[in-house]
């Protein structure tokens, strides 16, 4: 899956690289496959998570294809409705 490996550095607490050694002990394994099987994990699970979703909270009764195709000056009307508004393009 990682064909090509990199050596990279990591500023890590000493508690935790004491465990990473403790858990490659009691496996029989290294420490540098103790953090690549938690890498990877970490990867896969972030992989895996449900992409977010907008909840739709489009006002009932009120088009919501007004917009799409509208251009600035359509979407700021939209927008600002009588309350007014200005083009920045056009600038005093």
């Amino acid at each position: 899956m990682y064909p090509v490996s990199v050596k990279t550095t990591f500023d890590l607490p000493e508690s935790l690289i004491n465990d990473v050694k403790r858990i490659a002990k009691s496996r029989g394994t290294t420490a540098r496959d103790v953090v690549w099987q938690a890498l990877t994990r970490a990867v896969d699970e972030d992989g895996a998570a449900q992409p977010f979703v907008l909840a739709d909270k489009s006002v009932p009764g009120v088009p919501t294809d007004l917009a799409v195709n509208a251009d600035w000056a359509e979407l700021r009307a939209l927008a600002y409705g009588d309350r007014g508004g200005h083009d920045v393009s056009e600038a005093p």
